[in-house]
C-alpha cells in the first residue's frame, strides 16, 4: 500500500503551522484514527473522509512548501 500523503511532508507542514495531527484533525472534524490511516497508507483515500483528508493535507503541504 502506498499513502496518498507523503507522511514526513504532512507532519512537518503541521508543525510549521504550530499543530499536531491530532489538533489538526479535531479542527476540520475529522477523528484522529482515520487522519493517521490515510497518513500511514492503511486508507488509501480514494473516496469518502478519506480523500477529503488526503487533499487537505496535500493543500497544506503545498501552502507550506511555497
Amino acid at each position: 500500500m502506498t499513502a496518498a500523503v507523503d507522511r514526513n511532508a504532512a507532519l512537518h507542514a503541521l508543525h510549521q503551522r504550530g499543530t499536531n495531527l491530532t489538533k489538526w484533525a479535531k479542527s476540520e472534524g475529522y477523528g484522529y484514527r482515520n487522519a493517521s490511516n490515510v497518513l500511514r497508507g492503511t486508507s488509501r483515500a480514494h473516496f469518502g473522509q478519506g480523500k477529503e483528508i488526503a487533499d487537505k493535507l496535500n493543500k497544506i503541504i503545498k501552502e507550506v512548501g511555497e
